[in-house]
C-alpha cells in the first residue's frame, strides 16, 4: 500500500508548538486584550477625556464642561411643587434663597464700581471670578440683587409666553436676562431690546437703530415697550429657524439652550452652558412647571 505523508516546509517543522498557541490565543482573546490594555493605559496616564451632553445635568461628564468653562456649577432640582404658588411668592423665594450677604445699600460708589467693572450676569455664569479676583462680596449682591428684581419684573411675561408658544419660561428668562444684562445694557435701556433682535430684510413697519460698536450691517429692533420685545423673541422662535424646538418639552431646558445654539440664535461657543447656568443657579426651572399647570 501506499502512503501519502503531507508535505510540512521546513520552516514549519521547527516552529515549536508555543507559537502556534499563541497566535490561536491572539485570534480568540485579541479583543479582551485590547480592552484590558486600553485601561491599564488610562488607569497609568490619566489624561483622556470623553464629553457627551445627555439630557440630565446631574451627570459627572457635564459638570466637568461646567467646571473647565468655569461655569456656576449644576444645582439639584427640588421636588417641591411650586405649580400651586403665586409667581410673587416663587419670585420672593428666589430673591431670598439666593442673597448671602447682608442687604445691599446702593450708593453711588457702589453703582459706579458695578456698573463700571462688572457684568450683571457675570457672577452667575463664573461664580469662582469674585472670589478669585477679592471682589467685594457687595458688589457680588448687587448684581445678583439686579439680577433677581429682573426675574421678578418679567416671570409672568415669561410664563404667559410660554402658556401661548410653548417656550419654556427659563429659557426665555435666561436669554433676556444674558443678553440685556438684566435690563441695563444699552440696546435693552434705548430700545426696549431684550434679546438682540436684528431687523431682517421682510421687516416691514418696524424702526431699526445701529450701535457703534457693531458692523454698520448689524440693525437692531426697536420696540415701544420690553413687552413687545418679550412677544417678537417668541415669534421668532416659533419661526421656520427654530421650529423643531418644539419637539422637545417645556420642561427640557437643557435640550432647548443647546437647540438653540446649534441653530445658530448666537456665535458663542459657550451659550448654552451659560443659559443653563443662569437657570440653574436661579431656579428659573420653577417657572416652567407653573406655566404647564396653568
Amino acid at each position: 500500500m501506499v502512503k501519502f505523508e503531507i508535505y510540512k516546509p521546513n520552516f514549519v517543522r521547527f516552529v515549536p508548538a508555543r507559537f502556534f498557541k499563541i497566535r490561536f490565543w491572539i485570534s480568540q482573546f485579541w479583543f479582551k486584550a485590547l480592552v484590558v490594555g486600553f485601561g491599564l493605559y488610562v488607569f497609568f496616564n490619566k489624561d483622556i477625556t470623553f464629553q457627551f451632553r445627555l439630557s440630565s445635568l446631574d451627570t459627572p461628564v457635564l459638570t466637568e464642561v461646567f467646571q473647565e468653562n468655569g461655569l456656576a456649577q449644576p444645582v439639584s432640582k427640588p421636588s417641591v411643587n411650586v405649580s400651586t404658588l403665586p409667581v410673587e411668592t416663587v419670585v420672593a423665594n428666589l430673591v431670598e434663597e439666593n442673597e448671602t450677604t447682608r442687604p445691599v445699600v446702593v450708593t453711588k460708589d457702589l453703582k459706579d464700581r458695578t456698573a463700571n467693572n462688572f457684568s450683571n450676569i457675570g457672577f452667575l455664569v463664573n461664580p469662582n471670578y469674585a472670589q478669585r479676583n477679592k471682589v467685594d462680596p457687595s458688589v457680588v449682591a448687587y448684581h445678583k440683587k439686579v439680577c433677581t428684581d429682573y426675574v421678578k419684573r418679567f416671570a409672568k411675561v415669561a410664563i404667559l409666553e410660554q402658556q401661548k408658544f410653548g417656550i419654556p419660561a427659563s429659557i426665555t428668562l435666561a436669554q433676556g436676562l444674558l443678553e440685556s444684562n438684566a435690563g441695563e445694557s444699552r440696546l435693552s435701556l434705548e430700545s426696549n431690546n431684550h434679546f438682540g433682535i436684528k431687523c431682517r430684510s421682510k421687516c416691514k413697519g418696524c424702526t431699526c437703530r445701529n450701535y457703534t460698536d457693531d458692523s454698520v450691517y448689524d440693525m437692531f429692533r426697536v420696540f415701544d415697550s420690553a413687552w413687545e420685545s418679550y412677544r417678537a423673541h417668541s415669534t421668532l422662535l416659533t419661526g421656520e429657524r427654530y421650529k423643531h424646538l418644539m419637539k422637545l418639552k417645556q420642561t427640557d431646558y437643557e435640550n432647548w439652550a443647546y437647540g438653540l445654539k446649534k441653530a445658530g440664535y448666537a456665535t458663542d461657543s459657550k451659550y448654552p452652558e451659560k443659559l443653563i447656568a443662569i437657570i440653574e443657579t436661579l431656579q428659573l426651572y420653577r417657572f416652567d412647571q407653573m406655566a404647564i399647570k396653568g
